[in-house]
């Protein structure tokens, strides 16, 4: 291959851009190319010459390439900031926003715009569904980052969530096992592996609003657990008899507390979001 490597592999506005392996070639252009068709993009040979040259896609080494995808400059999302000190910052995500960029969405994410406010090196130390609101966890500093992801892997953050359904007398606790089915989970015979805490808060009319504590942490853990009780959340047609993967539900993650791993101070957050009932 005869084009030398090039600088550009870093993140621009907090997007880091895609790694592709190439297959043998004269040139970057034509390896790339083919790499690029092999994966079902349909941009011309001279297309990706030109994006060579505008520095959008690069050498890392002889086997590998950088490739800035085109991302809309989308509206800066609202994203409230509950907790902000030298190593973590917890915010606070509307429905509707992805938590990591995936598909069309990629600057219009939690994790991208983070990092175009405080800096690339923050990550996520766990993920919300993109119709599920409230507190997300982000870590600033690398070097500590495994400590706070340890805390969700060992179950040692408390989380409280609230969500709207309709109003039925369920149990304070639930469990069974749930098994990943593509984008979904299913509940499936065997020894339970999720575990989740209910409790009513208030009701109005056919309407209840309810607490949720999952004492583990599968997939859609609560969403399967309510509609499994027959009440099934307000919007969540993922899970109710609609399907489909709805742009928002009423399920709000209230609440976070965990113990600092770093310096042992307490973390205790709560979301600014609330919950309306339904006034139809």
């Amino acid at each position: 291959m005869t084009a030398p490597p090039v600088s550009g592999s870093e993140p621009r506005r907090g997007v880091f851009p895609v790694i592709i392996n190439l297959p043998p070639g004269d040139s970057l252009a034509e390896s790339l190319h083919e790499a690029l068709a092999a994966k079902g993009a349909t941009l011309s040979l001279d297309s990706v010459r030109a994006a060579i040259d505008r520095g959008d896609a690069g050498l890392i080494d002889e086997r590998r390439a950088y490739v800035h995808r085109p991302v809309p400059d989308e509206v800066d999302i609202d994203l409230p900031v509950i907790v902000d000190n030298e190593r973590l910052i917890i915010v606070d995500k509307p429905a509707g926003i992805a938590a990591t960029p995936r598909g069309a969405f990629v600057a219009r994410s939690v994790l991208v715009q983070a990092r175009r406010r405080f800096g690339d090196d923050v990550v996520c130390a766990h993920r919300l569904d993109r119709a599920t609101a409230g507190l997300m966890l982000l870590i600033r500093e690398p070097a500590v980052r495994g400590h706070y992801q340890t805390l969700f892997e060992r179950r040692r953050v408390e989380k409280t969530y609230q969500f709207i359904a309709p109003l039925r007398v369920i149990p304070p606790i639930y469990s069974s096992r749930l098994e990943q089915r593509g984008a979904t989970v299913s509940e499936v015979p065997g020894e339970p592996n999720a575990v989740t805490e209910f409790r009513l808060i208030e009701a109005r009319g056919e309407w209840g609003r309810y607490e949720a504590r999952p004492l583990t942490g599968q997939m859609h853990q609560i969403r399967a657990h309510a509609a499994a009780l027959r009440v099934p959340i307000r919007g969540d047609t993922l899970y109710g008899s609609h399907g489909g993967f709805p742009e928002r539900i009423d399920l709000l993650a209230l609440g976070l507390e965990f113990t600092d791993p770093v310096d042992g101070s307490p973390v205790v957050a709560r979301s600014r979001r609330t919950l309306s009932f339904p006034t139809d």
